[in-house]
């Protein structure tokens, strides 16, 4: 079988254009690839700096907030110790007036009565 020259050109034509389509479809491949490379460590970059500038913010931030709680803290310490103090006298004074009403209804009801009586 003999094919002619036109059919040996335009198989040799469509395969080297395939096989240049081919090498040009991995060629932007490639480029894309190491573009999205470089943009991704250039990104990866910079995000690595806003975090440790967040973090520094958001430590001081966490400092302030700190101080600010122990301050609150500090002051609600205070206000119940005053609060218990007061009642603690307002306890007293009510345990002494107990007391006295208590002596008051035992001079009312008179001395206790003996089982006993002598004769």
């Amino acid at each position: 079988m003999t094919v002619s020259i036109e059919v040996v050109t335009m198989i040799v034509t469509v395969a080297s254009t395939l096989l240049g389509l081919a090498a040009g479809f991995g060629w932007l491949i490639t480029r894309t690839d190491a573009r999205f490379e470089s943009f991704e460590q250039r990104m990866d970059a910079r995000f690595e700096r806003a975090e440790l500038q967040t973090d520094a913010r958001f430590e001081s931030f966490e400092q302030r907030m700190d101080a600010r709680f122990e301050r609150a803290e500090q002051r609600m310490d205070a206000r119940f110790a005053r609060a218990e103090q007061r009642a603690d006298a307002r306890f007293d004074r009510l345990e002494m007036d107990i007391g006295e009403v208590k002596i008051a209804i035992a001079r009312l009801e008179g001395p206790t009565p003996r089982l006993l009586v002598t004769r």
